[in-house]
């Protein structure tokens, strides 16, 4: 997988369902176009992997050491509300209501590519983290990416 791009806005209907959009759903592997997993995110979001993707980071997750204290918390923490659902017959996931709370989410979501993932977040949430001063952005992607070399981007 090369990884995600796109950005959607989305609503959710009454029961908390969310259809995949088409943009969304032409880049998933054809394996992974009806099993996900959808958990917590570190920002105040949710993450939602393809079942593939999230079998790979399970895997990275097992050669931890759980008998390290940091490491069972973080396994614990991740882990926490995590939920495997499945694309309905119309073509919809139903976001658990207690990861929804989790992350304030009511209606109006925006799915955001994160390279192997997805990220739901509350719409009003992300406008307000998007709107952040990015005057800081080229120092960030200087200290993020520049020492990474080869070509540019």
């Amino acid at each position: 997988m090369t990884g995600f791009i796109g950005e959607y806005n989305c609503k959710l209907d009454a029961k908390g369902r969310l259809s995949l959009p088409a943009g969304l759903r032409k880049q998933l592997d054809p394996a992974d176009q009806d099993q996900f997993v959808v958990n917590r995110g570190l920002s105040g979001n949710l993450n939602l992997y393809p079942l593939s993707e999230w079998t790979r980071v399970m895997d990275k997750l097992r050669k931890l050491n759980r008998f390290n204290a940091k490491n069972l918390k973080f396994v614990r923490m991740f882990q926490q509300g995590a939920m495997q659902i499945a694309i309905d017959a119309n073509g919809r996931l139903l976001i658990p209501k207690s990861l929804m709370k989790h992350a304030g989410i009511s209606k109006e979501i925006v799915l955001s590519a994160n390279i192997d993932q997805f990220e739901i977040w509350d719409k009003d949430s992300y406008n307000k983290l998007m709107k952040e001063d990015w005057s800081e952005f080229a120092d960030l992607a200087e200290e993020v990416m520049g020492n990474l070399g080869g070509d540019d981007a």
